[in-house]
């Protein structure tokens, strides 16, 4: 019975989504450089206060209604970025995706 019950559950963790990984929440500070073809660009500030450019595939409709960022209308703002990077896996493949889930517009001289 308890060897038919493990053959079970390794049934079942087997049969769990193909995709599987993991998600964290993580704040930068960036600029809106535009849209580009893989998703929204943005010049982001490293912890060590090193610039470089982050691609983000995708933000919430929700944001897009409030900082019409796919119109490229705020092109030059100054943002706090909330975001959860997923690193998930499939046959091998690992695919690592990142959505913005927060923007705060940033007054002049403000920092996060």
């Amino acid at each position: 019975m308890i060897r038919t019950m493990l053959f079970f559950i390794s049934l079942i963790s087997l049969a769990i989504s193909p995709l599987q990984g993991t998600r964290q929440i993580e704040k930068i500070e960036g600029v809106f450089l535009g849209r580009v073809e893989d998703g929204y660009s943005f010049c982001g500030k490293t912890a060590l206060s090193m610039e470089e450019i982050v691609v983000f595939d995708e933000i919430l409709s929700v944001i897009l209604e409030k900082y019409p960022l796919h119109e490229d209308k705020q092109i030059g703002e100054n943002f706090i970025i909330s975001f959860i990077q997923n690193v998930g896996v499939l046959e091998d493949i690992n695919k690592k995706t990142s959505t913005v889930i927060r923007l705060q517009k940033l007054a002049p001289g403000q920092h996060l």
